[in-house]
């Protein structure tokens, strides 16, 4: 789990990235685009099924709404599905529930344990064979003592693993990989913290249009802690950001040109806001589900 990150932009961007499992299906595909409503067509059909990758994948959109309204029992409900098929993201995402709790289901760390201990065992076996996203999630894990006691010593083994597979990829132009090997530079996993590397790194995602990436530069330009605020800077990658229609990305735009109080940079201020207050209204109205794709309303609770 990557901890210290601020603002919405770092935290979409971990959203926008998060890993899926077994990624070859066409609803996977969809998302990375993200074109939600293609991955929900493809990933109900299937989830309903009991294909473990497409109810992990369905979990995912109505966790964090993606696609359709935000339902994070719908979400909980999917990440079990799949987890009782040993999927391990959609364990370890059970785990990360049951840790701090999340509307009906209480906060419950024994619970949390028992699937991060299970999303620890099925992460290895994954990550054994090759794969950069369990690498890096099990440096997370260990790290922060989710499912094992903190240890840094594998944390940093498996986070090396993964960042030599980004590093590979990134220098190919690889732009998720880019974007992750940025993030590790920023938060200092399996390398000393390097904001300069950070940016360097995420520039080269963002300029190929990567919305997290921009994201992410826009709050390291933004806030003072990354030592690097610079209005002009956060402008460039937000505005970039915000062009791509996301309505986080232009309030924190309409933010940083009201924070600098010059004349010229209130109308641009009242403008983004506006296309904020218009991008979020209009997907409201489309996000709604069809009868096609009605969610499952099944109850759920910490007990079942």
């Amino acid at each position: 789990m990557v901890r210290n990150h601020y603002g919405y932009g770092l935290l979409l961007c971990l959203v926008l990235s998060q890993p899926a499992y077994a990624q070859t299906d066409d609803g996977t595909a969809a998302f990375a685009k993200r074109d939600y409503r293609s991955a929900l067509l493809n990933w109900q059909p299937r989830a309903d099924q009991g294909d473990a990758t497409a109810q992990y994948g369905l979990g995912r959109l109505y966790f964090f709404g993606l696609g359709v309204p935000p339902d994070s029992k719908q979400g909980i409900f999917w990440f079990r599905k799949a987890a009782d098929q040993n999927n391990p993201y959609a364990e370890r995402r059970l785990g990360l529930v049951y840790s701090v709790g999340e509307d009906d289901v209480a906060p419950d760390p024994e619970q949390a344990n028992i699937w991060f201990q299970k999303a620890v065992a099925g992460l290895s076996k994954v990550a054994e064979d090759g794969d950069v996203m369990a690498q890096y999630l099990l440096g997370g894990m260990y790290s922060d003592g989710e499912g094992a006691e903190p240890d840094a010593a594998k944390a940093n083994f498996w986070f090396q693993k993964a960042m030599g597979s980004f590093r590979e990829q990134a220098e190919q132009g690889t732009t998720s990989a880019q974007y992750w090997l940025g993030q590790m530079y920023l938060n200092g996993q399996g390398v000393s913290r390097d904001v300069d590397q950070a940016i360097i790194w995420l520039s080269k995602a963002a300029e190929q249009g990567d919305l997290g990436a921009q994201l992410c530069l826009g709050e390291i330009y933004t806030y003072a802690q990354y030592d690097r605020k610079d209005s002009d800077m956060a402008i460039k990658w937000l505005t970039k950001a915000a062009e791509q229609g996301d309505p986080g990305a232009q309030k924190r735009l309409s933010a940083v040109y009201a924070e600098r109080a010059h004349p010229a940079d209130a109308s641009a201020s009242a403008y983004w806001y506006r296309r904020a207050t218009d991008t979020e209204a209009s997907s409201a109205a489309k996000d709604s589900p069809s009868e096609a794709v009605k969610p499952i309303n099944l109850p759920f609770s910490s007990k079942n």
